[in-house]
């Protein structure tokens, strides 16, 4: 009996060790037997989380591709990269993609990677006499020009009943309005972490902050110059491992990704939004169109964009690739 016993459970043990065998020998199959480069251009904040987590969990190269991963302080400076070819391919948040749509610059959107509808507040400093929404009037507000910043600024001040005439409104790079009104140069600013962070820390019980939380869907969009470059496998691939980067992401229970995230973007833990590491968050929506429509007209109307013939933002959106891989994502009317 014990020698039956003992025979049964090598049995057991061997059927188990086999089974995980294949299974191991099935992920390596799944895994491409070729190695495919490209050149990703990526804004450093919250919303290109997606892409820290693919990077930093080797989730890139598990789907066949080795990605020289560029850094740029906006995602307008992606998208400026990505038109003049110093990438292949680029995280862009919409204002720019609209703008440059207008312009001269269409690009093609493969799918939106992140959505916030709090990523982007005001802050201000309280020694300049501001304690509400209302006290920004007259005052020096800066931003940086034609990007969501911008955009939301203009709407925050609608949504006070205020026009952009009502302030005095002041465009630098991100950096160097953060810098300003720490120095007290400006008495208010519209921009997103981790520049909020710097600033609170810097000005303490000086600090305001206003949120507007809904006001504006802020999307982050993986782009392509229109043709052949950087292949439809490419795109593929990249669109295969943010998916990968999202449920990687939201089945993390250790909250070591969040942590990672934050540490390569400089922010704290508690300042990433949940619905960046949420399923579904890759996605092409029929809603993008209608946001981009919309950003169009405001900058030219502003003068933020040179008046040109209103973009087909229907023809920007490359819906092939994503419902080749999960057609439940895209819900773009054609």
């Amino acid at each position: 009996m014990r020698r039956t016993g003992s025979r049964l459970v090598t049995g057991v043990l061997v059927v188990l060790l086999l089974a995980v065998t294949a299974c191991d020998g099935e992920k390596e199959a799944a895994k491409p037997a070729d190695v495919l480069t490209v050149s990703l251009g990526v804004s450093k904040e919250s919303m290109s989380a997606l892409a820290y987590v693919a990077r930093d969990e080797g989730i890139f190269e598990a789907n066949g591709l080795d990605v020289e991963f560029t850094e740029y302080e906006s995602a307008q400076l992606a998208l400026n990269a990505l038109l003049a070819g110093d990438v292949d391919a680029a995280l862009c948040a919409d204002t720019p993609i609209a703008i440059e749509a207008v312009e001269c610059c269409p690009v093609l959107i493969v799918c939106t990677v992140a959505t916030d509808v709090n990523d982007l507040k005001v802050v201000a400093r309280r020694d300049a006499g501001i304690v509400t929404p209302d006290d920004l009037r007259g005052k020096r507000v800066g931003t940086r020009s034609g990007t969501a910043a911008h955009f939301f600024l203009h709407g925050f001040l609608i949504k006070h009943g205020m026009s952009d005439t009502d302030v005095d409104m002041r465009f630098g790079s991100f950096e160097e309005v953060t810098a300003a009104l720490i120095a007290g140069e400006l008495d208010a600013v519209a921009l997103r972490q981790p520049f909020i962070a710097e600033i609170q820390s810097a000005l303490g019980d000086r600090f305001v902050l206003f949120e507007e939380k809904g006001l504006y869907e802020k999307t982050m969009n993986l782009c392509v110059r229109p043709g052949d470059s950087p292949g439809a496998e490419v795109k593929r691939r990249l669109v295969a491992s943010f998916i990968d980067a999202e449920k990687r992401a939201v089945g993390d229970t250790t909250n070591d990704m969040r942590e990672e995230v934050a540490d390569a973007i400089d922010i704290t833990e508690a300042d990433l939004c949940s619905c960046l590491f949420a399923t579904g968050a890759v996605t092409l929506r029929q809603a993008l169109i209608l946001t981009l429509e919309d950003q169009a007209r405001w900058a030219v109307q502003s003068g933020v964009a040179q008046p040109g013939e209103m973009p087909d933002f229907l023809e920007m959106l490359d819906t092939e690739t994503l419902e080749s891989i999960d057609a439940e994502r895209v819900t773009v009317i054609r």
